[in-house]
Order: structure tokens, then C-alpha cells, then sequence
């Protein structure tokens, strides 16, 4: 078969399309794995709760539950504005810095204006470790 420059772009703009369509599928395909694994971490949180448990060590892996602070701007002007009066410019990185927050939380009982504060638990799952000889 002789190549010309028709026959590359017809088949370049097929893959390209096949390809946009595997990409498609595939993000779908995850979207719908991670569904189901969130399930399962709420359904492994609510039994530690229940059973009044951090973590779960089994033969297929370790489930733990680990708390994990976040800080987001909820509005910039008001961070900003905070920031100057209080002189707290150790709060800005590119995203406020939830060490500094938390920090001026502790000390003032109080969030910052402008910023969204919270506390997340988190599940984890680890395949198990294998071990040497005992």
C-alpha cells in the first residue's frame, strides 16, 4: 500500500478518535472502581466505629483510620485582609498553611476569616508485609 498524505491523515484522525474513546471508557471505568472503593472505606470506618477501633490487621492487609486536617480559601480578600491586620503572613504558601491555621485556631479558639477549616478521617488499606522466617 502506498502512503499519501490522505491516507496518513485519515488514519491519524481514526486512532486519534479510538484513542478519545479508550480514554473515555477507561476514566469511566476508574471513576466507577473508585466509587466502590469509597464505599469500602465508609463501610470500614463505620465498623472501627462501632467496634471502637483504629485499625483492622487481617491476612489480605491492614485497614487503619488516619485523621488529616485541610484549609482552603474560602474567600481571598478576607484571608488577605486577616493576613495584613494580624500580621500572620506565615499562614500563606500558595494555599493557606494548615499548620499555621490550626496553630491560630489552638491559640484563639477561633478559624481565620476567609478560611474553610475541618478535620477529615481517612481509611487506609495495605496489602500485608511479608515477612521473613520466624
Amino acid at each position: 500500500m502506498e502512503l499519501t498524505v490522505d491516507k496518513v491523515i485519515s488514519g491519524y484522525l481514526r486512532l486519534r478518535t479510538k484513542k478519545d474513546q479508550l480514554e473515555a471508557s477507561t476514566k469511566d471505568q476508574i471513576k466507577a472502581i473508585k466509587e466502590q472503593m469509597h464505599k469500602m472505606e465508609l463501610w470500614l470506618r463505620e465498623q472501627a466505629d462501632a467496634q471502637g477501633v483504629t485499625s483492622f490487621k487481617t491476612n489480605s492487609g491492614t485497614a487503619f483510620v488516619t485523621t488529616t486536617d485541610f484549609a482552603s480559601v474560602a474567600d481571598w480578600d478576607a484571608v488577605l485582609d486577616f493576613v495584613r491586620t494580624n500580621e500572620a503572613f506565615d499562614m500563606l504558601e500558595k494555599r493557606v498553611s494548615k499548620m499555621a491555621v490550626r496553630g491560630y485556631i489552638e491559640k484563639n479558639k477561633q478559624v481565620p476569616a476567609g478560611v474553610n477549616y475541618g478535620t477529615r478521617l481517612e481509611v487506609n488499606v495495605r496489602k500485608p508485609t511479608p515477612r521473613g522466617d520466624d
